[in-house]
Parts: C-alpha cells; sequence; structure tokens
C-alpha cells in the first residue's frame, strides 16, 4: 500500500505538493518530495521485509503526520458537536494503518521476511 502510495506521489509530485500546501505543510515542495520517497522506499522494504522494523517505525511518523495535518483538520471543519469530531476522527484509516505499523515495529518480521535470512534481526537482538 505504502509502496504504490508513494509510487504515484512520485510520479506526480506537483499534485502532491499542492495537496501539502493546501494542508497548511511548512515547505511543501520539499515535505512532500521527502515523504514521497519515504513512503515508495520504507514500503518497498516493508513488503520485502527488509529492515522491517526501521520500515515500519519510519512510515509511523508519515501516518502522524498524516492525522495531524490532514485528519484532524477535516475533523475539525465536518463536526459541529464532540461525539461527531470523534467519530469523524477516529474512523480515519490513518489510525489502523499506524496501529499496524506500531504493531510491526515492536514485533519486528515474520518468519517470511528477508531480514531472517540476512540475520538482521538476529543481529538486533543481539544488542
Amino acid at each position: 500500500m505504502f509502496f504504490l502510495s508513494g509510487w504515484g506521489k512520485v510520479a506526480n509530485p506537483q499534485k502532491f505538493a499542492a495537496d501539502f500546501a493546501a494542508w497548511g505543510i511548512p515547505e511543501p515542495d520539499l515535505a512532500s518530495t521527502v515523504t514521497a520517497w519515504v513512503e515508495l522506499v520504507l514500503g518497498a522494504l516493508l513488503v520485502l521485509g527488509l529492515l522491517t522494523r526501521l520500515a515500519a517505525a519510519g512510515l509511523a511518523v508519515t501516518m502522524l503526520g498524516a492525522i495531524y495535518y490532514s485528519v484532524w483538520p477535516a475533523a475539525v471543519e465536518a463536526s459541529t458537536t464532540i461525539p461527531g469530531f470523534l467519530s469523524q476522527f477516529f474512523y480515519s484509516p490513518e489510525w489502523l494503518l499506524l496501529l499496524v505499523l506500531l504493531a510491526l515495529a515492536g514485533a519486528g518480521p515474520g518468519r517470511f521476511a528477508l531480514d531472517e535470512p540476512f540475520g538482521i534481526e538476529a543481529r538486533l537482538q543481539r544488542r
């Protein structure tokens, strides 16, 4: 998911930068370029199961940014009551993605991840 999303953002950087500018993100051109490449590269690592904990943690940071700059303002704008705000805010899929990424960052890769044959996870656990 992140790899494909990053691919689309890298392929059309002007649209993504315009979205960042509309959301009020500082330095939208730089921030959108970095975010697009982070999603593309870390998403690919996550799919392959390479540097799983690092990739998941990095993508979790992007989800926190999405929640802060996109989900929060949209929920505030669409809601007139506190229950309405909470339902809008927590209904967002970014929360689920954040929780999954945090779980991967904490638990690490599964047995079929490429971290295993390269011994990456074993080296991290010895430290």
